[in-house]
């Protein structure tokens, strides 16, 4: 924080004063009275903002943690804070401002701001929210097939409720269906069961400290920092011995786990434990009770696995069908093998296609009397091969779809794979054809992806938030591994190792090479692998890893992509210079990386990503590579971008330049196959210069815009460098005295904009719009224009402190005409609005609202219009917060709202209720998990004439200074049920309850 700067200002107020003793005495003793207790509560706010944020941290780093939306913008608050008072120190610092400034009118403004945060912080109570709820996450599973399937099951579950067995093997052959049942077993769990359930996958590369770090993450216990294996042990053993009636599954054991040195107390009453594994030995070493082994499927259920796998929409004729029963048959009632022999037949009708797959399988496997290992990888080693029909190749080459599969391979076991992130390496690879545009090239990735999720080779799988993933089968991925093999060598998430393997390891006809996620520390001095042939190098998210020897690249002058991101290496090696064949130099988040040598031989470079290293220069040379088609400079120690850089630059699709330095206009203009672009403008004259080029080049323009000031807080680092969205960002423009540039503020590609009455509409095809701190704008949208269709595509809106805005839409005479037949926002989906002291005019048209955010807008009375019906329906909204809204009276029609996960009101002095009466008894929130409600002193019910407000999920509630909401909680909770729920309440209302039934203490704490 910057309380130093203050210091700082008093010094040089002191000689102001010494020097000015004649003049302004007054007005110089208020200035340095002001800036003396500013001083002092600054300091005080910033010591809050530390605590509050190392809490928060502590918390995210278990990985089951996130931060509050209310206290994120309480720290945005504070930053905002701490850049006005550098800013005041800056301007004391000059003497031509300093009498100007001792009318101590800005530091009592700052004063009052820091005294509203400071009091903000002592009411926010939990800092963090769990992110996936109390009992763990529904997993994403296959179908059942089969009886036995259904009766292991069963016979699972009855086990453990039985409450005599404490531990469970589940042992069968791979691909066979263990993983399967095990998850089926735990979403089941999920919903009967009263304590915790985690899932951990173990996986062929095993250490007790990678298991730690998995089940800690999953139970939120804090193992960063702690090397020591007992200790770790000690922390797991102490929060799980709390967890009554839990259930760990560990899926993929290969071996057998000391579960005490891992820190595991399994017991009855405890912790249980459900392993799955191919080995009946591995069950005894572990000691588990009871021992289920999963079996192939009878030939009846294998061929309604298989028929249900292929999908054809016509039915295939009786001779077809007797050869595909051959087929499936071939598989030996392996579901995996099943599955993916299934799914390369998708779509195949012809007699003869089958015949020859018939045949093809058959020359592959053994026989029919069972299935090993062996037979497993040639069932899919055909899929595999299958790719390669109708495709033109020569010889034994593998074709486009055969080398992006093999390329999932360099990637950790069990992974899930982000697939846009995935693309883009096919892209940087040099895996898709080249297409004229690079969106061309995106959608052929994602193609390419579905074809091999289609065939059954990929699964399809949702990534942390929510982000669309693949994965590999271990056993999908063995078979890959023997197709490669000599080709590629893989040491990706071993975390065991600290040195990277040794040059014997390195054989000369290697062409990938993976050691993505690992614990690689160091490289030795001198090591100089021989390897002419290889063109892939990931050393992705290495952390530890800090230096590279001048020898390493050496023998490795046909290397293509070289991908170290987020390696802490302060430099590259000079030999890096030599390697003229590389076309994709990736380097993004090596945080500690200053010093990058000259770039300009490498005529090659298509793709160089130097974004969040902390280089201060443009490295020499970059302004040569002639054929970069991805350039990411979004730095924020660069200090300056060189004049000219961008002449020779005209491939360029993809830019990102650091928001903390204007754009230099000319030189971007000239880019005319530039398709995604990050960057800021200094003003709208230049903004609508960019709009202009744009309109001339035939492709469509993604891109993420700042014009204006710098504001750290409207650029959030999600989606940051993948620009696939449009995003424009105003802060501080003055549109009332820029009016003659406004024209086209939010014009983008199609239609022209006007701007009529302070008002901006015409955003076709815009899908964010920030705007913060900009006078002279009333109204986004008038009715008048009729161009509702052309701002529908909006997702989201944020706007902060501005002075005029008085609502989202001014409807004109022709409110009730065809234009706004459809709803104006119809794809907003998030909405937040800060500090619009004008603000007035309630929401309408807004269907799709999921997250809404309403605070400090002293005009404000009603959030949503009267519409003329009895309900207003928001079927996707979770989150609901209004915050100092002193004239609110009711929150509107609101209801139809099942979605529902979080209400937040507070300081809403004349608020009576947060609902609607919908003329039933009762209100059913099934999804809310949070409730906070917080100094609403008018408030007596959540809904006005509703009985009962059930929230059977609810976690947690809060009601502070609400003094008319007394003798009942505001929802109806089932406090009989065993729950993690955490109450928070006024005194008068605690103790009220507490009388009624002492033995609710358990849940409630005293508001």
């Amino acid at each position: 924080m910057a309380s130093w700067f203050l210091e700082l200002i008093m010094s040089k107020v002191g000689e102001v004063i010494a020097e000015n003793a004649h003049n302004n005495v007054k007005n110089i003793m208020e200035f340095e009275l002001n800036l003396k207790a500013l001083q002092k509560k600054f300091k005080l706010l910033c010591a809050k903002a530390s605590d509050v944020e190392e809490e928060i941290k502590n918390s995210e780093l278990s990985g089951r943690k996130k931060r509050k939306r209310e206290v994120e913008e309480w720290l945005e608050e504070v930053r905002s804070i701490e850049k006005q008072v550098v800013e005041l120190g800056t301007q004391v610092e000059s003497e031509g401002f300093i009498m100007s400034l001792m009318d101590g009118g800005l530091p009592a403004k700052l004063i009052e701001e820091v005294d509203t945060l400071v009091e903000q912080s002592r009411n926010f109570g939990e800092l963090v929210l769990d992110i996936c709820g109390s009992g763990g996450d529904k997993l994403l599973t296959n179908g059942m097939v089969g009886q036995a399937f259904h009766e292991n099951l069963e016979m699972v579950l009855k086990l453990l409720e039985s409450g005599e067995v404490w531990s469970i093997g589940v042992y069968g052959m791979g691909g066979v269906g263990k993983t399967t049942l095990a998850k089926h077993i735990h979403n089941r769990l999920l919903q009967h069961s009263q304590g915790r359930v985690i899932w951990v996958t173990v996986s062929q590369e095993f250490s007790i400290t990678t298991l730690q770090d998995k089940i800690a993450y999953f139970i939120g216990v804090d193992l960063v920092g702690e090397d020591n294996e007992d200790i770790r042990a000690s922390r797991l053993h102490k929060t799980l011995s709390q967890m009554k009636n839990s259930v760990l599954i560990l899926d993929d054991v290969w071996e057998n786990i000391d579960l005490l040195k891992v820190g595991c107390p399994f017991s009855v009453e405890y912790c249980r434990l459900i392993i799955t594994t191919r080995s009946l030995e591995v069950c005894r070493q572990i000691c588990c009770q009871k021992k289920i082994q999963v079996n192939n499927l009878n030939h009846h259920e294998a061929w309604e696995l298989f028929k249900e796998t292929l999908r054809n929409e016509i039915e295939l004729d009786s001779s077809a069908e007797e050869i595909a029963r051959s087929v499936a048959k071939l598989c030996g009632g392996l579901p995996l093998a099943i599955v993916t022999v299934a799914g390369s037949m998708r779509g195949e009708r012809d007699i003869h296609t089958w015949r020859n797959a018939y045949v093809e399988l058959a020359e592959r496997v053994s026989g029919n009397d069972g299935m090993g290992d062996g037979d497993v990888y040639k069932v899919l080693k055909y899929s595999f091969d299958r790719l390669n029909r109708n495709h033109n190749s020569q010889g034994n080459e593998f074709n486009t779809l055969q080398h992006c599969f093999l390329y999932c391979t360099l990637y950790p076991e069990d992974t899930e794979i982000s697939r846009k992130y995935l693309v883009r390496e096919f892209i940087s690879e040099g895996l898709v054809e080249e297409r004229k545009t690079r969106r061309a090239q995106i959608e052929q990735g994602h193609s390419i992806l579905n074809k091999l999720v289609n065939v059954c080779l990929l699964e399809s799988c949702v990534g942390p938030a929510s982000t669309e993933c693949v994965k590999m089968h271990d056993l999908v991925r063995s078979m890959a591994f023997k197709i490669c093999e000599g080709k590629y060598m893989v040491r990706a998430g071993d975390f065991t190792l600290n040195v990277i393997s040794k040059e014997s390891e390195w054989a000369k006809d290697l062409e990938k090479v993976s050691f993505m996620n690992s614990g690689i520390m160091r490289i030795e001095e001198g090591m100089s692998p021989d390897c002419p042939k290889l063109s892939t190098l990931l050393l992705i998210s290495n952390f530890r890893l800090e230096f590279i020897p001048d020898s390493f690249f050496s023998k490795m002058q046909g290397l293509c992509t070289l991908d170290l991101c987020n390696a802490s290496i302060t430099k590259l090696p000079n030999s890096i210079c030599a390697m003229k064949s590389l076309k994709a130099l990736l380097l993004v988040g090596c945080g500690k990386l200053e010093n990058v040598p000259y770039l300009g031989e490498m005529k090659e470079l298509r793709d160089l990503n130097l974004s969040f290293t902390a280089i201060k220069e443009v490295p020499q040379g970059v302004g040569e590579l002639f054929n970069l088609k991805f350039l990411a400079l979004d730095v924020h120690k660069l200090k300056m971008l060189p004049r000219g850089l961008f002449h020779k630059l005209g491939n360029l699709q993809h830019l990102e330049l650091p928001f903390h330095m204007q754009v230099v206009i000319d030189e971007i203009e000239n880019l005319k196959l530039l398709e995604e672009f990050s960057g800021r403008v200094e003003n709208v004259n230049e903004f609508n210069s960019f709009r202009t080029s744009w309109e001339s080049w035939v492709h469509d323009t993604c891109y993420t815009i700042g014009v204006g000031s710098y504001q750290v807080s409207l650029y959030p680092y999600e989606g940051r460098g993948v620009c696939h969205n449009k995003e424009l960002i105003l802060s501080e423009c003055n549109l009332e005295d820029e009016r003659v540039f406004a024209e086209g503020i939010l014009q983008l590609t199609i239609s022209k904009c006007k701007c009529v009455g302070q008002s901006i509409y015409s955003v076709d095809g815009l899908k964010t719009l920030r705007i913060k701190k900009c006078g002279g704008i009333e109204y986004i949208w008038r009715s008048e224009a009729g161009l509702s269709s052309q701002i529908s595509a909006l997702e989201i809106i944020q706007l902060v402190k501005l002075d005029a805005m008085k609502g989202l839409i001014e409807k004109g005479e022709i409110e009730a005409s065809a234009a706004l037949a459809q709803p104006v926002f119809s794809s907003l989906t998030k909405l937040r609005i800060d500090k619009c002291k004008k603000m007035r005019i309630p929401l309408s048209g807004v269907p799709n609202l999921e997250v809404i955010h309403i605070s400090k807008c002293e005009e404000i009375e009603e959030i949503f219009e009267d519409e003329g019906t009895s309900s207003l329906t928001l079927p996707k909204l979770k989150y609901l917060l209004l915050h100092e809204l002193p004239r609110l009276r009711k929150v509107g029609i609101l209801s139809g709202v099942p979605n529902l996960e979080w209400i937040s009101v507070t300081k809403c002095g004349e608020i009576e209720d947060v609902f609607d009466d919908e003329g039933s008894r009762s209100l059913t929130l099934p999804k809310l998990r949070q409730l906070d409600l917080y100094e609403l002193p008018n408030l007596k019910s959540l809904c006005k004439g509703t009985a009962a407000i059930i929230c059977n999920s609810i976690e947690c509630i809060s009601v502070t200074k609400c003094p008319r909401l007394m003798n009942k909680l505001p929802v109806d909770v089932d406090l009989a049920v065993p729950r993690h729920c955490k109450i928070k309440l006024n005194l008068e209302l605690w103790e009220s309850l507490m009388s009624d039934d002492p033995n609710l203490s358990r849940f409630f704490s005293e508001g």
